[in-house]
């Protein structure tokens, strides 16, 4: 019988615990309600140096479209002016080079046999002019003879004169244009030539351009490469390209920010200016105040997002020496604020289609309580109507 006593006291002690662990009541109370928008984000330097592809990599003459890194020195190296950053692939630039000095070989062969054929053949054209005016000369003394013949032989040899006269400028015009035809050749022969030499200079420069150096002091941070992955850190084995030329950056850490991306549902939500808190992984005490300094005109598409993001700058003060750029940050960004309203948590929200409601727990036991909701952040909701401050909900939906 007392077995069967205590056996009876367990159970309902369990039952009892269990039932208190399970049911977590909230007490309303006013507070003070922000709406913010949560975001993962990563320290930037808000102005940086540059360090990117020689301007000469660009020239579309050079056809050099993109271009490999073949070496880079590790992130966070701190280098003077004049160091060495990276190297570029200089095969590649070496067998683009060797390809034009071989074309322009040909091509200067070609110029040098084009000028000399030139040559002959307006030679060849002086002297059949000069052999044609003996011609006119003789029609000439033959119309002056034919004054002592008949009138119709008269006419005859004066005939034929005029005839090698007109042949003559005709001679006359075709070594003109012959020689200007000639001109139009050598100068093409020229221009090329000149075109090709042009690039075998700035294939040189390309070729020397690829060894790149620092342009002054500071820590070497790696330049980003975007796409349809997202973005992603340039390493050796990336490409870059006119269209994306930074290699790295040498980061001014007197002025920093949190670069992150909010999805476009929110984008209207938030302005320049707005504050934020920023909080850095790496230094888990580190809060930091920000103020949203940029906000990207254009979306982009990103993986982890369902939708497209804008690129969002929020400046933090970098009065920590222990910050740098790279470490992680969660940021809030605060997109309203309502001062001594109630607020309850939106765990102990529920919905039955539009309709908003609690369970809220009174003296007699549980009841269903419809509510009026007004602005809300993921974790947080402002009632309307419906509650009043003191009352007790549950945090979760009873078993029974």
């Amino acid at each position: 019988m007392l077995a069967a006593f205590l056996l009876v006291v367990i159970l309902i002690s369990v039952w009892f615990f269990k039932r208190k662990a399970v049911v977590a009541i909230y007490k309303v109370k006013k507070d003070n309600f922000e709406a913010v928008i949560t975001c993962k984000g990563e320290i930037q330097s808000e102005k940086s140096i540059f360090i990117s592809i020689p301007d000469v990599l660009g020239d579309r003459k050079l056809e050099i479209w993109d271009t490999q890194i073949k070496d880079l020195v590790p992130e966070g190296s701190i280098v003077q002016k004049g160091d060495y950053v990276a190297l570029l692939d200089q095969g590649r630039i070496k067998q683009l080079k060797e390809t034009n000095e071989e074309a322009l070989k040909k091509l200067i062969f070609n110029y040098n046999d084009e000028k000399i054929d030139s040559a002959v053949d307006l030679v060849n054209l002086r002297n059949a002019i000069d052999q044609f005016n003996y011609d006119v000369e003789d029609k000439k003394i033959e119309m002056e003879l034919s004054v002592y013949e008949s009138p119709a032989y008269q006419r005859m040899a004066k005939m034929a004169f005029e005839r090698s006269l007109r042949q003559l400028e005709a001679k006359h015009r075709a070594y003109q244009l012959t020689q200007k035809t000639l001109r139009i050749q050598v100068a093409r022969f020229e221009t090329q030539i000149a075109d090709f030499t042009d690039k075998d200079v700035k294939y040189q420069q390309a070729f020397e351009g690829a060894r790149i150096v620092a342009p002054q002091d500071g820590m070497i941070i790696y330049g980003r490469t975007f796409g349809r992955g997202g973005s992603r850190k340039l390493t050796v084995g990336s490409w870059v390209s006119r269209q994306n030329p930074v290699i790295a950056t040498l980061p001014d850490l007197s002025v920093l920010v949190s670069e992150t991306y909010v999805e476009e549902i929110y984008i209207s939500k938030i302005k320049v200016g707005d504050s934020a808190r920023v909080v850095i992984d790496a230094l888990k005490h580190q809060e930091k105040t920000g103020v949203i300094s940029n906000i990207s005109n254009v979306g982009q598409e990103m993986t982890g997002f369902e939708s497209k993001v804008f690129k969002v700058n929020i400046r933090i003060a970098s009065d920590n020496k222990r910050i740098k750029p790279a470490m992680t940050t969660s940021n809030e960004i605060i997109i309203s604020k309502e001062p001594n309203v109630l607020v309850i948590p939106r765990a102990a929200l529920f919905s039955d289609g539009p309709e908003r409601y609690v369970y809220l727990k009174e003296f007699s036991g549980v009841s269903i309580r419809k509510v009026t909701c007004g602005n809300q952040s993921d974790k947080f909701a402002v009632i309307k109507n419906g509650l009043k401050e003191g009352d007790k909900i549950l945090l979760n939906k009873p078993v029974n």
